[in-house]
């Protein structure tokens, strides 16, 4: 049950919904996406990076909670899984904070 759609995608959609897909399927899409943007300068990308760094984050908080209170299970790939997404999430926040600074400096007058 909670190894598609995060347990919930399927009560919303249908079980045999095109969204209903395995997390993998989500988590692959996520790291597809963090590779490719990650190699940009773009505003919008690094808007995009933060933002889904924030949903993974989320997201492996409510997994964590599945794999511990209601499964009662410890899975060491399933840790290291969230803490990825932790870590990717402060790299995306420095990214974008240093991004800002950046764009910051581009835009002011230079002063001769």
């Amino acid at each position: 049950r909670w190894g598609r759609g995060f347990g919930l995608l399927g009560s919303i959609f249908g079980k045999d919904s095109a969204i209903n897909q395995s997390n993998s399927v989500f988590g692959l899409v996520f790291y597809i996406l963090q590779m490719l943007l990650g190699m940009t300068a773009s505003a919008v990308a690094a808007l995009i990076l933060m933002t889904s760094s924030i949903v993974s984050v989320v997201g492996s908080l409510y997994l964590a909670y599945i794999l511990y209170f209601v499964l009662k299970e410890f899975c060491i790939v399933c840790v290291l899984t969230y803490l990825l997404n932790f870590i990717l999430f402060i790299i995306n926040y420095k990214r974008l904070v240093y991004l800002n600074e950046a764009w910051k400096r581009q835009l002011q007058p230079k002063q001769e």
